[in-house]
């Protein structure tokens, strides 16, 4: 493995670094260990883009999960580029900032 560049929808540079994927996403969330590639998707190819309630230079990224009802959360911190974690979740939250059903404007 190595460290991923991804780019998001909206054309933002985000990294997954293997660092956070081995010693903080799979050491906290060993579910995620077979779901790097679903990771790198909802960066790249998410269903919603949601705004961190929290974090205004978080975003949560919302991808197709292993199985029906559950998906991906991805959060990206879009000002440093990089990802924080990553976990399975059932349900999406936060105010929406890009959705697949509403394409970007290119």
């Amino acid at each position: 493995m190595s460290n991923t560049p991804l780019t998001d929808p909206l054309g933002r540079r985000i990294t997954l670094h293997d660092q956070t994927w081995l010693a903080h996403i799979v050491k906290r969330h060993p579910e995620m260990l077979q779901h790097r590639r679903l990771v790198e998707l909802a960066i790249t190819q998410p269903q919603e883009i949601r705004h961190c309630p929290t974090d205004d230079d978080c975003r949560f990224y919302f991808g197709m999960g292993p199985r029906q009802g559950i998906v991906v959360l991805v959060v990206g911190d879009v000002a440093k580029g990089r990802v924080k974690t990553a976990h399975l979740v059932r349900a999406m939250k936060g105010a929406v900032e890009w959705s697949r059903q509403t394409p970007s404007k290119e």
